[in-house]
């Protein structure tokens, strides 16, 4: 790297000198006149990219560059290096913050309160975030005559600049990286498998090429292998320095929308990705006191003090050098061979050779790539669980824009993986009592995988299985390592050390622990589901209701499609022989689990195609097959499983593209009279679409304002150093996304219920002196406070749903868009399509039943399917059409035969809800409905009674 700095230090200046000479020979004219334009050589300006590269010298505009690109390696996605546009956009962010920080110290000197204010008192250097902090008071005093004349460092706000916009950002970046990539070079050496003989071969430290990342071509920069396996290697704490870590003190309490959690460095409350209006609806709600329990409840969370399992830590450290393959953490290159194919035969042309024997390469380097990147991110995290190896932290938390909680720190959280979570550990202990030693036996089964038997057999496997406790205790690497066979080896581990040092012990019930015990919620967006729309299944399929044992609603999915499997392979069906063994539940969970949340079919192959892969028993050729037959199955199958969650889903997605679709009736009239705009091809383009602006808003329970951020954003097409790329300004008008805005929000609804609750929990759990930690639905606490925490969990949950959540998001939809109008034509096409997806559902459900006799089906099963008239009547009940259009008549016959009700036609007013008449307005010749005519009722509750949740042992075990 010292070698990098130098060269690339010479090439800056050489450039710089170059367009010192080219813009010395422009007329004065254009150096005057000079604006933020790209020109024609793929560069900005040079008068103008001269300006900004002239701010610092070479030497740290250089060190800026090579910092950044290598602590920016790995984000986004991209294994061993980035997206070319966040690489240079970040770059272009430093040498701001750079520029700040010397403005500063150069203009109000190093003794003044503005440069005292940058400097992090943990570092003793400046920090971006507080650099940035102080930036924004000194232009705030700008703004204010009166302030600016009497504030200290008056000349700092003669000098002070706004902040630059992307395109700077991106320009000055992209000239920086250019540069980077053209000197940075490293030398590697390579064994001659003939002779012996060691080559050396001098090649490019970092490469610009594109890379296919979902479906899109992106430019990525990717670091030379050399480079990366140095970073995997090294201590990267030389060259990486992480923005957020734990906090060694308590921290500070949220009071505001942008005040709390570090003492120094400023975080906002909640993560939203350049949503103007999220900010202005949060801060609002902040300023009027709404968001109080909020805080509080965050504030639980960023309480709770933590340690690092030092136990755990000695042998996640002994397995890493040796480099062996442990658990989830993978051989080191040094010790793993790839099965590389064998090189191909110049003489051979076969097509079909060449092919698999591509196929089989970029599989070998993906997973060569993949284990790379998951050395990388344990090296990480070990090396931050060692510098706080003897210290008490705190993990400060905020929340996404739909209230879910997160620790600020990304590395080394509960939120993290199966190590993270075995590393650490309650920084307080509690005595085990008269039942912690038996909630430690059965968090041992959940750990191991034994989590579907009831609590008394689960407490009975952890004592049948002592020995090996005691075993994998006492030589965890080199006896018969029994806790790697567990779903979560690091965490069973420290289970295993907890127990054997309760049990060991003179008196096991005065034992102190500090282990966290988990509870969590069995798929807990249909537990929401179900206690919404009083569903009786779907509440006894997910432990809404009492019973002696935990019901287990991916185990029941899975027989079911085991069976027809079955049947398909008696008839001949060519895919279903593909598949040799049984599934297992663990190949349906994911996908069951996200059918709640509107998971797709092209979302449920890809599910289980992972599964598959990690099976190993479907051959990678047929796997694409294989997979997309299963994921056809068990969404046909699962057609019922949810009939009272789906017919809340479809009323959620129906309500949001009413609101997508609709426009405040002030400017209807504006849309509607410009509907004769042609485009270039001559077709009548109607304006009305692009005045769909109305984002999903919806308040939580606690107080929390959520704003859906999906727009259309305009992108525009930038020139720069090293290739094209695209920008869009976040905060300029646009379009929403009706599509986007109706498949999120059922999902993001639930999410804030979730969070809800878990406030609601940890709010009840503080006044009960309960250490309380969660992640999303699974919440922790000591060994002998899991049975009153289950208790609080029941009662939050009861106290959440006692209300008639559904009824009143209505209210709220009526008071925010009730007089927002929608065109005739909008509103027919969304009753349409809920038309088609309820007579596909009841087309499944009547197949399925079909398929499968009652007297086949387990008691699992009947907990997950009900006869296909009460669907029919569910449907004909909860779902009312909208509007029907004369030219789909097939699609109402269709309907009616199967017992749906569908609306008609009506010649004049043009529109019909459940046989009334919805009245239509006209403006500029066009026919428009408004939002609260239309708008379905709230989908009929069932009987399921929510305070029987008290009374389920299982609802969160």
């Amino acid at each position: 790297m010292y070698t990098w700095l130098g060269q690339l230090t010479a090439e800056l200046e050489s450039r710089i000198t170059a367009m010192q000479a080219q813009v010395a020979s422009l007329p004065p004219s254009q150096i005057e006149s000079a604006t933020l334009k790209y020109s024609a050589t793929a560069r900005m300006k040079p008068q103008v990219l001269l300006m900004y590269l002239s701010l610092l010298p070479a030497d740290k505009l250089a060190l800026i560059t090579i910092l950044e690109i290598m602590r920016m390696s790995g984000s986004g996605g991209i294994v061993d290096g980035m997206k070319v546009l966040r690489g240079m956009v970040a770059v272009g962010k430093a040498v701001e913050t750079e520029f700040r920080a010397e403005t500063i110290k150069n203009v109000a000197g190093v003794d003044s309160h503005h440069w005292l204010k940058s400097i992090d008192p943990q570092t003793q250097k400046p920090s971006r975030q507080l650099i940035g902090s102080v930036w924004k008071k000194i232009g705030e005093q700008v703004k204010q005559p009166k302030i600016s004349e009497q504030a200290e460092g008056g000349s700092l706000q003669e000098v002070w600049t706004p902040s630059w916009s992307r395109m700077v950002q991106l320009g000055v970046g992209s000239e920086l990286v250019d540069a980077l990539l053209k000197v940075a070079k490293v030398e590697r050496e390579a064994k001659d498998r003939h002779t012996g003989t060691i080559l050396k071969e001098e090649q490019s430290a970092f490469t610009h090429s594109y890379e296919y990342v979902r479906g899109k071509k992106l430019g990525v920069i990717k670091l030379n292998p050399e480079v990366a396996a140095r970073l995997a290697r090294d201590d990267i704490g030389v060259v990486i320095h992480p923005k957020h870590l734990p906090m060694l003190v308590e921290p500070r309490r949220w009071t505001s929308h942008n005040e709390g959690g570090y003492l120094l460095h400023s975080v906002p409350v909640m993560r939203y990705k350049e949503s103007l209006e999220q900010q202005k609806w949060l801060q609002a709600a902040s300023e009027e006191g709404h968001l109080e329990p909020i805080f509080h409840g965050l504030d639980v969370l960023s309480s709770t003090s933590w340690r690092i399992n030092r136990q755990v830590f000695d042998v996640v450290l002994a397995s890493w050098n040796q480099g062996e393959a442990i658990a989830d953490i993978p051989a080191s290159e040094d010790r793993v061979n790839y099965d590389f194919p064998e090189p191909l035969d110049p003489s051979n042309q076969d097509p079909q050779v060449r092919t698999k024997y591509v196929e089989k390469m970029k599989m070998v380097l993906a997973q060569q790539r993949k284990d790379h990147a998951e050395r990388c991110k344990f090296n990480y995290n070990i090396e931050i669980a060692r510098s706080y190896l003897k210290d008490e932290f705190f993990l400060p938390h905020n929340m996404d824009f739909r209230g879910r909680a997160y620790p600020i720190p990304p590395h080394l959280s509960p939120v993290g993986d199966d190590l993270c979570r075995g590393l650490l550990t309650f920084g307080t202990k509690k005595p085990l009592g008269t039942t912690g030693l038996r909630w430690l036996q059965i968090h041992l089964a959940n750990v191991y995988g034994y989590d579907k038997a009831s609590f008394e057999e689960r407490a009975q496997f952890a004592q049948a299985h002592q020995a090996d406790i005691f075993d994998s205790a006492d030589n965890p690497l080199g006896g018969n390592r029994w806790w790697l066979n567990a779903e979560d080896p690091w965490q069973c581990l420290a289970t295993c050390f907890e127990l054997t040092s309760a049990l060991r012990s003179p008196h096991p019930e005065a034992f102190e622990s500090s282990l966290p015990v988990h509870q969590d919620g069995t798929c807990n967006g249909m537990q929401h589901y179900a206690a919404l729309g009083g569903d009786v299944q779907g509440a006894k399929a997910v432990n809404l209701e009492a019973g002696d044992r935990p019901a287990d609603i991916y185990t029941g999915v899975v027989d079911i499609v085991n069976r027809v499997i079955e049947e398909d392979k008696k008839s001949g069906h060519a895919v279903a022989c593909l598949i040799d063994e049984a599934l297992g539940r663990k190949v349906v969970k994911q996908t069951v689990m996200t059918t709640v949340y509107g998971v797709t079919f092209v979302g449920a192959r890809d599910q289980i195609a992972k599964q598959l892969q990690a099976r190993g028993d479907v051959s990678q050729d047929d796997i694409f097959a294989v997979s997309s037959y299963i994921a056809k199955t068990v969404l046909n199958c699962i057609g019922d499983l949810f009939s009272g969650a789906k017919s809340i889903m479809d009323w959620l997605a129906t309500a949001a593209r009413l609101i997508s679709r609709s426009i405040p009736y002030e400017r209807a009239s504006d849309a509607a009279s410009q509907l004769t705009t042609t485009s270039r091809s001559g077709k009548v383009v109607s304006r009305a679409s692009k005045e769909f602006m109305s984002a999903v808003i919806w308040t939580t329970p606690l107080g929390l304002p959520v704003v859906q951020p999906y727009r259309k954003a305009q992108k525009k097409q930038i020139m720069t150093a090293l290739q094209s790329v695209y920008i869009s300004d976040p905060n300029a008008p646009a379009e929403v996304s009706p599509q986007k805005q109706a498949t999120a929000f059922p999902p993001n609804f639930i999410h804030s219920l979730d969070a809800t609750h878990m406030l609601l929990t940890a709010l009840k759990c503080k006044q009960n002196n309960i250490a309380f930690a969660s992640v999303h639905d699974s919440y922790w606490t000591h060994a002998a406070t899991v049975e009153p925490m289950s208790d609080l969990i029941r009662g939050t949950f009861v106290e959440l749903h006692s209300q008639d959540l559904v009824g009143k998001l209505r209210q709220e939809f009526l008071s925010r868009y009730g007089d927002y109008c929608i065109p005739v034509q909008s509103a027919q096409n969304i009753s349409t399509s809920s038309t088609k997806r309820r007579v596909a559902a009841a087309k499944r459900q009547r197949a399925m039943s079909e398929m499968l006799a009652p007297s086949e089906m387990s008691d699992a099963t009947d907990s997950c399917l009900s006869a296909e008239s009460a669907f029919r009547n569910d449907i004909a009940e909860a779902e009312v059409d909208l509007i029907t259009s004369s030219n789909e008549v097939t699609e109402a016959t269709a309907a009616e035969s199967m017992g749906l009700s569908t609306g008609k036609l009506d010649e004049i007013a043009g529109l019909a809800v459940s046989g009334q008449e919805i009245p239509t307005m006209k403006m500029g010749g066009q026919a428009w409905v408004r939002f609260k005519d239309v708008l379905p009722p709230c989908p009929p509750r069932g009987i399921f009674q929510v305070q029987k949740v008290k009374e389920s042992a299982y609802f969160f075990s």
